[in-house]
């Protein structure tokens, strides 16, 4: 377990505080809710006694008939904010209730209705893919043709009787049969009721606006099939016994709003449930809501099990529920319900509209749950504040130390890991050295641990020039002499041992060579000035004399066919080659070949060489440009030492690029790629 973890851990035992505080705000809010039921309902009660005295207001003409049956026809009229364009849409009524459906003989159908000041407009889907056009000459009672027929009463209680037809889609008037002065029927336009007829794929939409002045209290439609006689409405030969039009009460909602408060909404329905007028919203105003919504994430600990209220029942033109049907019954009802979609408590209270001793309606307020956790939420603000602060502090402290810790001992890790590279450099300094404590020590220990190594490094490093050096001198005598008693002449026998001492010679001084070589090429390389040169020209003639100097070898050169300039050291670049095209040369097949390769990728030159052969194992290939690495087992009897491309690797470093090692991906042999910058 983690320092961080187990200090995290101890701090944590500070949550019993706020864990107590949650078990008293539950109780604390259910004498909350029963505190709101009692108050909303006491609210609803008396504006029920208040639209009691007002009925006239409240509900207009509306008399106390037979319920509500949409079955015959009865139809709730929605209040319009707008008034809709006649275009056979319905979007812009902006209603979310669907269409009600007709009943249907043979035909479906759709029907809703809408009305704003002036007008009543009613808006039927009609589903007759097959259009029968309305002729010219029409006889409703003989001629078969798709269309519409609507009765309206009056104000004055007669009934008229129109149809809608067309022969063309688009804006059209309403009929009627008269009779002309030689008795024959005809059909005769009413202007003042237009309506437009939109043909979709699926039947026809038919929109129809009504001035308020012609239409009474019901209203009958019944669409009808040309061709195979279908119908689907509410027109018959009892059609008195419904096509009731409901609508809201005028200015009703005006009244309404001098009741409430914010964060409160409420509906005024009759005896159908269906709604007269509302006002008000469920949502606080800007300067109340940041107050409510400071203490919301409290409630995620406090809240209790609501799963066993019921779902608030949305409907345009009704409302449902427990208190409603209560107030309808002629008492005083609440109830607590879930609000969709997310599921936050809502308070429903509901009086009854009593107008003598009939109960004519009802007031329903609502208010969201949230307003009586607000109280709540104030009278808890300090105990959590006080007890979530101080587990907050003892936690973050904690935390905090332990990640202080962690990272010092992290980043003095990373040092350790870092300290030597791979060219066998050592970084002496440490992070948090300069610190008193038990961390700073072992900083400072480690420092003297790599000081000591690194005294040792310098040593090992130097060896190898002071060994040549040193070296030299002796093997120069011993040439000499060898080359002294061959002039003075040695017997055939003596022969033999004056050649291998002559190759023990020439091999010491190979060796003593490579030792001297890395320091010399790091050396060099500080020294070189860097020139513009064509690197397509220095391959061509480098390559030319590799294949003089490989015979045997076969090497291939590919390169663009431009120019390719480069910003470097020329001289350094062939040494870089050469290292290479040894390398390949070695562990080339006898029958293989060396494939030199230039392209432009980006921003980089690409210079790979690649052979046939032997691939690379895959530990390896992270560590072929380290210095002193040597890989060959037996390839000849020449010393090698792990130079050559740990040379190669200081070469592309010094032109800004880098050396990558890859076996090629047919499997038949090792690919190097050294990545030059472009100018």
């Amino acid at each position: 377990m983690s320092i961080r973890f187990q200090l995290l851990v101890i701090a944590l035992t500070t949550l019993v505080l706020p864990w107590a505080g949650c078990q008293y705000a539950r109780e604390l809010e259910s004498t909350l809710r029963v505190s709101q039921e009692n108050s909303l309902q006491a609210a609803a009660d008396t504006i029920a006694n208040a639209l009691s005295a007002q009925s006239q207001r409240v509900f207009g003409d509306i008399g106390d008939g037979p319920p509500f049956d949409p079955t015959q026809g009865d139809l709730y009229v929605f209040p319009l904010h707008n008034q809709p364009l006649l275009d056979g849409y319905r979007e812009d009524w902006d209603l979310a209730m669907e269409p009600r459906t007709m009943p249907a003989d043979g035909l479906g159908a759709r029907l809703q209705a809408g009305f704003t000041e002036r007008y009543l407009f009613v808006y039927v889907e009609v589903d007759d893919p097959e259009f029968d056009p309305e002729p010219s000459d029409v006889h409703p009672q003989q001629d078969r043709f798709d269309r519409v027929d609507l009765t309206l009463q009056r104000p004055d209680g007669a009934l008229e009787s129109y149809f809608f037809a067309t022969s063309a889609p688009g804006l059209i008037q309403a009929q009627s049969m008269v009779k002309s002065d030689d008795g024959v029927d005809h059909a005769a336009s009413e202007p003042r009721i237009q309506a437009f007829w939109l043909q979709t794929a699926h039947g026809y939409h038919l929109e129809a606006r009504v001035p308020r002045s012609l239409a009474g209290s019901r209203l009958w439609m019944e669409a009808s099939d040309g061709a195979s006689g279908g119908k689907a409405g509410f027109m018959g030969a009892d059609s008195l016994r419904g096509g009731r039009l409901f609508l809201a009460t005028p200015g009703l909602n005006e009244l309404l709003a001098t009741f409430i408060g914010p964060g409160t909404r409420a509906t005024v329905i009759d005896t159908n449930a269906l709604k007269l007028g509302f006002a008000g919203s469920l949502t606080l105003n800007n300067d109340e809501e940041p107050r409510g919504a400071g203490g919301s994430w409290y409630r995620r600990f406090m809240a209790g099990d609501t799963s066993h209220w019921p779902l608030q029942v949305l409907a345009a033109d009704h409302l449902e529920g427990k208190s409603v049907r209560g107030a309808l019954a002629g008492h005083a009802s609440a109830e607590w319900l879930r609000a969709n979609p997310s599921q936050a408590s809502l308070l429903s209270a509901a009086a009854p509209i009593m107008v003598g001793d009939q109960t004519r309606g009802a007031v329903v307020l609502e208010q969201p749950g949230d307003q009586l956790l607000e109280l709540r939420d104030r009278a808890l603000t300090h105990l959590f504040n006080l007890t979530l602060l101080a587990t907050a502090l003892a936690g973050a402290i904690a935390f905090g130390v332990a990640t202080w810790i962690s990272l010092r001992i992290g980043r003095l890790r990373l040092a350790a890991d870092a300290a030597v590279t791979t060219d066998g450099k050592i970084r002496l300094d440490m992070p948090e050295s300069d610190h008193a404590d038990e961390i700073g020590g072992l900083a400072r220990g480690f420092e003297r641990l790599l000081a000591r190594l690194n005294e040792h490094t310098q040593y090992l490093r130097t060896l190898g020039g002071k060994l040549s050096h040193e070296l030299r001198t002796p093997l120069t005598i011993v040439r000499s002499s060898l080359d002294n008693l061959e002039s003075e002449g040695v017997r055939a026998d003596q022969r033999g041992y004056v050649t291998r001492a002559r190759e023990g010679v020439l091999r010491l001084q190979s060796i003593l060579s490579a030792l001297g070589a890395a320091s010399r090429v790091e050396e060099s390389i500080k020294q070189t000035e860097r020139v513009n040169f064509d690197l397509n020209d220095l391959l061509h003639s480098a390559v030319a004399g590799y294949r003089d100097a490989f015979r045997a070898a076969r090497i291939e050169l590919d390169t663009p066919s431009d120019a390719c300039f480069m910003h470097g050291a020329p001289d350094l670049i062939v040494q870089m080659l050469d290292k290479l095209i040894e390398n390949a040369v070695d562990f080339c097949s006898a029958s293989g070949a060396i494939t030199v390769r230039l392209t432009r990728a980006e921003s980089n030159y690409e210079l790979a060489v690649s052979n046939d052969g032997p691939p690379i194992p895959l530990e390896m290939l992270s560590r072929l440009f380290e210095s002193l690495f040597e890989h060959r087992q037996g390839v000849d009897d020449k010393p090698h030492f792990g130079l050559g491309l740990y040379i190669v690797r200081l070469i592309a470093e010094f032109h800004g690029g880098r050396a990558v090692a890859a076996n090629r991906s047919d499997g038949g042999g090792a690919l190097f790629t050294v990545f030059l910058p472009l100018i």
